[in-house]
This record gives structure tokens, C-alpha cells and sequence, in this order.
């Protein structure tokens, strides 16, 4: 018999949400024939599956778990016989308020089965108002609308990444993201079911994003498609090129060695050289870096990141042979956890310089 091929994909979509559950109560070892996976039930007792590598230790695991699920059935049934045959006779009135008790928990669990999960965010004040606007809209909650609106960005995303360049794409999904008005942010919660969950998480690891990051730029992404949705430029100052030629100046003025006090001031620590990555607007940094930043340079911070932008894309392309392969230049801005990966720093540093984009 053919052995069933087992995708990469198949695995995440199919087994993500199950095995979040369960990895609390797995133990993996590797042995001579492979991994070894011994998993502790709720009454103690354990069920042991052996496999090649983890996609066929995750389907034997299942395998065996659904063979436990008719035994683990009849005994509930038996149990709840038993202790009904031993329960005195109620009085109508009594049974009544029972009986309508179990309607109304069935009622909340069905309401709430599907918003187990949350995901923590940080975004910008204007996303949040775009997203309440969207509710009010469709008549239904903030929860509900940024659920919808997280699951309609994450299918785009799917959609356009079988032909598209994933790195380019999520770039211009952050871009979205921080081309909302204003520099005020706020930490709130997306409730949602936990497969979706699972696949968001799962999503934003692989592309090496924070879930809140990647999380807002999906929101950024599904809002821009949505013709309910006011355009915040209506709501933006004018940014004369006037404004942006001094912007310039003061960013040059601190580049380079001088980089090492708005570096402490941003919360970098003394790490020039990250500073002077964010100056050169070849890093998409976290908001509230930006507007340290921007307070240090005594300068709006609407104009400092579109003189950031704008310092991007003017950059010269580097004139000379390579001594081995072709020149590198980077088309897109790098995401923040990328930036701050390739420096190598300390554990400790890093995971702080992680952080700060919330």
C-alpha cells in the first residue's frame, strides 16, 4: 500500500489547533527508529505513539486518540445512567428551573465556543477608530468586526502569497499599517476561535513576525479593501517638501557616531548601530521608537517617517564590483524583528529590542 504524502501545509492547517492543546501533556524523545512521543491523559494514564519524524508522530498520535474516544463515550454514558437512576424525583418547579438552566448554558457555550482564544495587539489609536467604524457600520460588535477583518487579511494574505513575494508583501502590509494618521497607540485583545488563532500565530512565526505585528498589518490590510472605511488622508495635515528637507537635515545631523544619543533616548540602549539602520529608513521600527525619536529631533512624526521613506527609496546603488556574486541592495524595508535578529545580539538584548514593538 502507498504511503500518503504528508505536506508541510497539510500538517499546520490540519493539526495546528489539536496539538496546541495538547503540547502541554507531550514528552518527545528521539530513538534509533525515530521520535517517540508519550502523551499524559487527564486520568493519568498514557497513551505512547512511535514515528519516522513529528508529521507522522501527529497523525499516529491522533490515530490513537480517536480509538480511545468511543471506549471514553460509553463509559460517560454508563456513568451518567447510573447516577440518574440514583437521583430522587424533583418537583416540577425544580425541574423546570434545571431544565431552563441547561438551555441557557448551552446557549452561552454555543455563543462563546468560537472566541476561546485572544490575541494580543498593539496598534495605532486611528486603526482602532477604523475598526469601530466598520462595526458600527455593519451593526455588530468590535470584536466581531476585527475578528471578521483579522480572518478576511489572513485569507488575503494566503490568496496573494502563492504569487507573490512574501517578504515584499508583508512589507507593504506594515506599510499599511503604519501610514495611520497620528502617533498615539493602544494595547487591546482580538477573541476569536482558537483555529484561527493557531493559524495566525502559527503564520507570523514562520515569517518571522510578532503576532501583534503581523496581527496589525493583516487588520491594515483587510481595512484598505473595505469601502465602508473613511480614507485617513482627509484627516492628515499637509506635509510640504519644505518640512521634509529639514526633517532630512536633523535626521543627517545625528547619523553616524553622534547615532549613540538618540539610540538611549529611542530605548536602544547604546546600539548606534540599529539607530542608524532606523535613520536611514531602511527599518520599519516600532512605534513608539519612532516617536522618541521624532520628540528628539523636535519634529512631527508624520513628517519624520515620511522623510524616513523617502531617505529609502532615494539611496544611491552602490557603484562597484563584487568580489564574489552580484552587489546586494535592499528593495524593501526590513520589519523590525528581522533587523534586530541579524545584528546577533546578547539573548537578553534581544528579546528587550523584541518588545518594544509590543
Amino acid at each position: 500500500m502507498k504511503k500518503p504524502s504528508l505536506k508541510l501545509a497539510d500538517y499546520l492547517n490540519g493539526c495546528a489547533s489539536f496539538l496546541a492543546c495538547l503540547k502541554p501533556y507531550m514528552h518527545l524523545t528521539r530513538t534509533s527508529q525515530g521520535v517517540r512521543c508519550r502523551l499524559t491523559l487527564p486520568d493519568g494514564s498514557c497513551v505512547d505513539v512511535q514515528g519516522q519524524d513529528e508529521p507522522h508522530i501527529a497523525l499516529n498520535l491522533m490515530h490513537a486518540l480517536v480509538n480511545l474516544m468511543p471506549e471514553a463515550q460509553r463509559v460517560e454514558q454508563k456513568e451518567q445512567q447510573s447516577v440518574s437512576t440514583k437521583q430522587p424525583v424533583a418537583n416540577s418547579q425544580v425541574t423546570e428551573t434545571i431544565m431552563h438552566s441547561d438551555v441557557k448554558a448551552k446557549q452561552m457555550d454555543e455563543a462563546t465556543r468560537k472566541a476561546r482564544e485572544q490575541i494580543g495587539v498593539t496598534t495605532k489609536v486611528t486603526l482602532l477608530a477604523e475598526i469601530d467604524a466598520v462595526a458600527e457600520r455593519r451593526g455588530v460588535s468590535r470584536a466581531t468586526a476585527a475578528r471578521e477583518l483579522l480572518q478576511d487579511g489572513l485569507a488575503r494574505f494566503n490568496q496573494e502569497s502563492r504569487s507573490k513575494n512574501t517578504s515584499k508583501l508583508l512589507a507593504e502590509y506594515e506599510r499599511k499599517a503604519n501610514d495611520f494618521f497620528g502617533a498615539k497607540t493602544q494595547s487591546w485583545s482580538i477573541r476569536a476561535d482558537r483555529r484561527l488563532v493557531m493559524k495566525t500565530r502559527l503564520t507570523a512565526g514562520e515569517y518571522e513576525r510578532t503576532t501583534s505585528s503581523f496581527v496589525t498589518g493583516l487588520l491594515a490590510e483587510a481595512l484598505s479593501h473595505n469601502v465602508l472605511v473613511v480614507p485617513t488622508q482627509e484627516q492628515n495635515p499637509v506635509i510640504t517638501d519644505a518640512s521634509l528637507v529639514l526633517a532630512v537635515e536633523a535626521i543627517n545631523s545625528v547619523r553616524g557616531p553622534k547615532a549613540k544619543a538618540i539610540a538611549v533616548e529611542a530605548g536602544l540602549g547604546e546600539n548606534r548601530t540599529l539607530a542608524n539602520l532606523i535613520l536611514s529608513g531602511s527599518v520599519f521600527a516600532p512605534a513608539r521608537v519612532m516617536r522618541k525619536m521624532a520628540d528628539f529631533l523636535q519634529l512631527q512624526l508624520d513628517v519624520f517617517s515620511v522623510a524616513l521613506e523617502r531617505r529609502f527609496r532615494s539611496q544611491p546603488i552602490p557603484a562597484f564590483k563584487a568580489t564574489s556574486g552580484k552587489p546586494e541592495v535592499d528593495l524593501q524595508r526590513k520589519p523590525w524583528a528581522v533587523a534586530v535578529k541579524e545584528l546577533e545580539l546578547p539573548a537578553d538584548e534581544e528579546a528587550r529590542l523584541l518588545q518594544l514593538e509590543g
